[in-house]
């Protein structure tokens, strides 16, 4: 059980990678688990959920991949485990999908954006591969300067590239086409992500500048599912070591979904309240309680 919760420590440490990339290694551990333990020892499930929804509890994938399990796990461990392994199987399909749907929103435009964002890139190269010449906006990311790794990783993929500060950007909005995001969570109220998005949202809709995110389904966040969802505090450290005086570190915010044009994915271009119907179709396992608990705990 101890290499499996430090596998969850891992993803909860990371400060690197998006929500999908950590979705994923949160499937192959869970899948891991079962396949090592889950028929001999079903007791550790429960902390072990609670666990991968403490990771990085503003990620929504991760939240629905513990209400995924509790459901499956109902007609038991064999049951769980195949729809692990169709998750992985199936997420090449859903990008292609997306990917297809993001073409159209971004051809031909100058794109504004604050940080990486893992479904948003594969759009990217697929403009690149038919030939198309793509310009980007994007800010640097403090604290970690996200930003600027990922300008110059747009560089090194042939894209004309402007970096400006965290605070400069609001005031470019009105030289881009369009502003095209990514996301860590999307709620029936918000749309949760990089600090920055919402007010980068309320200029672009004073500008008028179109504003979509670029996310699959895995990250439209139940109402149920709310409570284990947690923006966190980081390190203080990262912004100014040794400082005098306090400080806040708030890696994501929340933007009203009504700033938002439209949300790219694998279902096609959906509007604020198309996203909300969506959401409002899931289904939750009541032993999320459970889970709840030990989070609480």
């Amino acid at each position: 059980m101890k290499r499996f919760i430090e596998r969850i420590d891992a993803i909860a440490k990371d400060r690197t990678h998006g929500a999908r990339e950590l979705y994923r290694q949160g499937v192959e551990t869970l899948l891991a688990w079962i396949e090592e333990r889950g028929e001999t020892r079903p007791q550790e499930l429960t902390l072990l959920l609670a666990k991968t929804a403490q990771a990085q509890p503003s990620m929504a994938p991760l939240l629905n991949l513990v209400n995924q399990i509790l459901l499956a796990w109902e007609s038991g461990p064999k049951k769980t485990q195949a729809l692990l392994k169709r998750i992985l199987e199936g997420e090449e399909t859903s990008t292609t999908t997306l990917v297809e749907e993001g073409i159209k929103v971004l051809r031909g435009k100058r794109i504004v954006t604050l940080s990486r964002s893992s479904t948003l890139l594969k759009v990217i190269e697929a403009l690149l591969k038919e030939g198309e010449r793509v310009e980007m906006l994007i800010s640097e990311g403090r604290p970690l300067m996200g930003g600027a790794a990922t300008a110059r990783l747009f560089c090194e993929m042939g894209i004309g590239v402007t970096l400006c500060t965290d605070g400069l950007i609001f005031s470019l909005v009105g030289e881009g086409d369009v502003v095209a995001l990514g996301a860590d969570a999307i709620t029936p109220q918000f749309l949760v992500n990089r600090c920055g998005t919402y007010p980068l949202a309320l200029v672009a809709k004073d500008r008028g500048v179109p504003f979509y995110t670029f996310t699959d389904t895995k990250k439209l966040l139940p109402q149920e599912l709310v409570p284990l969802f947690r923006i966190e505090d980081h390190d203080p450290g990262e912004v100014m070591k040794g400082a005098p005086f306090s400080i806040v570190n708030f890696y994501f915010d929340q933007t009203p979904l009504a700033y938002i044009t439209g949300t790219v994915t694998e279902k096609g271009i959906l509007t604020p309240e198309e996203l909300r119907r969506l959401i409002k179709k899931s289904k939750v396992s009541t032993q999320i309680k459970e889970v709840l608990k030990y989070t609480e705990g």
